[in-house]
C-alpha cells in the first residue's frame, strides 16, 4: 500500500508540475589553422623552428578563443577545437577556453577534420589560407607544396573546399570562415551563404596588409555569433557522386608512387586520379598522396 500511494502522488504531482523543454543542442566544431591568422605573414611565423612561431601561437589561440566564446555566447552546448596546422601541437592547451574539447597532434586519421560527424551542427574554420598558385595569397597551399592543383569534381580547391565537402558528407555546414582576402574569396566562390571575415590583405605570398590582432579577433567574435544565428540558411557543400578528384603533383615521382595505389589512374606525368561514391574515401585518398609526398 505505501508503495502504490507514493506512485500515485508522484503521478499526481508529475501531471501538475510546469512542462521544461530542453534546450536545443548546438555541437560547434572548429578547425584552426595558421597561415591565415592575423599578423602573419611568412614561413618563419608558422614554422616550429622559426624564429617568430611562439607569436604565431599566441595570436592562432586568441583567435580560436574568441570564436570559442561567441560559439557559447550563441548556445552552444559542445564546442571541439582541431589543432589543424602542421603538427597538431600549435594551440597554447592552457590558454584555451576551459570549456572546450581540444583534439591535438599528428597524424590524425581525419586530418583537419578529425572526428567530424553529423552528431556536429555548424562547422567554424579558423586561420585558413587560400590554395596553391593563388595570386595575393599569404602562403598558399594546399597540404604542401607538393600538391600542386587539387580539382575535386571539376572544380579547382584547396584546403577549405576538401574539408567543407567532408562536413557536406555528413550533412554540417560550414558556417564561418577567418583569413586573408583570397582564402575568403575562395570560400565564397564555394558557399556563398559563408560569414567570412577578413584579417589581412596579402600583396604577395609573403607580405600583406595587417588588422591589428585585437581588432582581429572582435571581427571574428561577432562574426562567428552571425553564423551561427543564421546557420540554418548556410546549406552544406554536397557532392553529386560518383566523386572525382584530381590531384597534380610536383614531380613525376610522386605521380609514379600515388599511382601505385589500387583504383589510381594515371592522368599524365604528374596527376593522378581517384574516383569513389564516398566523400570520406575521397579524403582519405587526399591525405594519402599528401603523404606520399613527404
Amino acid at each position: 500500500m505505501l508503495r502504490s500511494g507514493l506512485v500515485a502522488l508522484a503521478l499526481v504531482w508529475s501531471a501538475a508540475a510546469p512542462r521544461t523543454l530542453a534546450a536545443p543542442r548546438l555541437n560547434v566544431f572548429i578547425s584552426t589553422d595558421m597561415e591565415g591568422v592575423g599578423g602573419v605573414v611568412g614561413e618563419a611565423q608558422v614554422q616550429a623552428s622559426g624564429y617568430d612561431y611562439d607569436f604565431s601561437r599566441r595570436i592562432m589561440t586568441a583567435e580560436t578563443n574568441a570564436a570559442v566564446a561567441a560559439a557559447f555566447a550563441a548556445g552552444a552546448t559542445r564546442v571541439t577545437v582541431i589543432d589543424a596546422h602542421g603538427s597538431g601541437t600549435n594551440l597554447m592547451a592552457r590558454d584555451l577556453d576551459r570549456r572546450v574539447i581540444l583534439v591535438s597532434g599528428f597524424p590524425m586519421p581525419g586530418g583537419m577534420m578529425q572526428g567530424i560527424s553529423s552528431d556536429e551542427d555548424a562547422v567554424v574554420f579558423i586561420g585558413y589560407h587560400a590554395h596553391a598558385g593563388v595570386a595575393d595569397a599569404i602562403m598558399g597551399h594546399t597540404y604542401t607544396d607538393g600538391l600542386r592543383r587539387v580539382v575535386l569534381n571539376g572544380h579547382e580547391v584547396g584546403e577549405f573546399g576538401l574539408n567543407a565537402a567532408l562536413a557536406g558528407h555528413f550533412g554540417v555546414p560550414v558556417v564561418f570562415m577567418s583569413g586573408d582576402r583570397a582564402a575568403i574569396d575562395e570560400a565564397r566562390g564555394l558557399c556563398p551563404a559563408i560569414e567570412g571575415v577578413v584579417v589581412k590583405e596579402g600583396l604577395t605570398r609573403s607580405a600583406a596588409r595587417l588588422t591589428h590582432p585585437e581588432e582581429v579577433q572582435k571581427r571574428i567574435s561577432d562574426g562567428v555569433g552571425r553564423a551561427l544565428a543564421r546557420r540554418s540558411g548556410v546549406p552544406p557543400v554536397r557532392l553529386t557522386a560518383p566523386i572525382t578528384l584530381e590531384v597534380e603533383l610536383a614531380t613525376t615521382l610522386q605521380a609514379d608512387n600515388a599511382a601505385l595505389v589500387p583504383g589510381v589512374e594515371r592522368v599524365n606525368g604528374t596527376t593522378v586520379r581517384y574516383r569513389s561514391d564516398s566523400m570520406v574515401d575521397i579524403y582519405r585518398f587526399s591525405m594519402l598522396v599528401d603523404r606520399l609526398t613527404g
